[in-house]
């Protein structure tokens, strides 16, 4: 898991190296070096990048499991432009991530709308659904299953298309084995296909990097945005398969200081209830820190 400083410190490091990068080779405007005919406005040949694009659906977490090796043991996705408090929220309490700090930096300035990170083998890998703009490079690009990988500084790449992968070159690879035919996450039983405006899933066997240490065989947290009449706020929905007494007893803990509904039966365990927007960020990490 990223969430340690030693790590970001890299990782902002290279994020200064993208935005050097960004200005000199993920140009928008009207490079013709390596163009691509563009065939509607919102058409991934905007990217004008020779090669495949990764084209998978990108509606929420289980589509994001689909595309991630199957040493994933966490995972997250995040609707955007669901809500700017939600966003917030999310950005102080998930590990730090470089599209959720830095994502206008990696696209020249065009939005990320939704944003996915999977944990795998020691690395990771973030997905990112921008609309396309155009592109110009100047040919530095490692290509791999007729994917091109853009380098951006010295160690990370990105593949573009729906959704784009952005990563270390090793992890981005790994990505695109599965999507091209190789093996998937497939220790996720309580994602299935629900949607929801975030989404977070993680394994016990992650150790203590993952949410409350992994003191659980499996995580999965759901938010929606609730705008109506009569309900304002985000309802949340934890669920726990064999959580640990400790894990058990905090998430109690959790759920009673935040008028939050918690109950237990045989071996599962969870929250649920609207949040204030006033409290989401608290709720949030209490739930997914250590």
């Amino acid at each position: 898991m990223k969430s340690t400083g030693k790590a970001f410190a890299i990782f902002v490091g290279a994020i200064m190296i993208l935005s050097a990068f960004a200005s000199f080779v993920l140009r928008g405007g009207d490079e013709n070096q390596n163009a691509v005919a563009v065939s509607g406005q919102d058409s991934l040949q905007t990217f004008g990048v020779q090669g495949r694009y990764v084209e998978w659906d990108f509606n929420g977490l289980q589509d994001v499991l689909q595309m991630s090796p199957e040493n994933t043991v966490m995972a997250y996705w995040i609707n955007l432009s669901a809500s700017e408090n939600l966003t917030q929220a999310a950005t102080a309490a998930l590990p730090q991530s470089i599209g959720l700090n830095y994502g206008n930096q990696i696209h020249s300035n065009n939005r990320i709308e939704k944003l996915a990170d999977a944990v795998f083998n020691g690395t990771w890998t973030e997905f990112h659904a921008v609309k396309p703009y155009r592109v110009g490079y100047d040919g530095l690009v490692i290509p791999y299953e007729d994917y091109m990988m853009i380098p951006a500084g010295t160690d990370y790449a990105i593949v573009f298309g729906e959704p784009s992968l952005f990563g270390a070159q090793d992890s981005v690879r790994q990505v695109l084995d599965v999507i091209t035919g190789g093996l998937s996450a497939q220790n996720f039983t309580m994602v299935a296909d629900d949607q929801a405006d975030m989404q977070v899933a993680a394994l016990g066997i992650g150790g203590e990097s993952m949410p409350l240490s992994g003191g659980y065989k499996e995580f999965y947290l759901a938010v929606n945005v609730q705008n109506s009449t009569d309900h304002q706020g985000f309802d949340l929905n934890a669920r726990y398969l064999q959580p640990q007494a400790a894990t058990s007893s905090k998430i109690a803990e959790i759920a009673s200081k935040n008028n939050l509904s918690y109950s237990a039966a045989g071996s599962k365990a969870d929250i649920s209830g609207l949040v204030a927007p006033e409290k989401l960020q608290s709720v949030l990490t209490a739930l997914l820190g250590p």
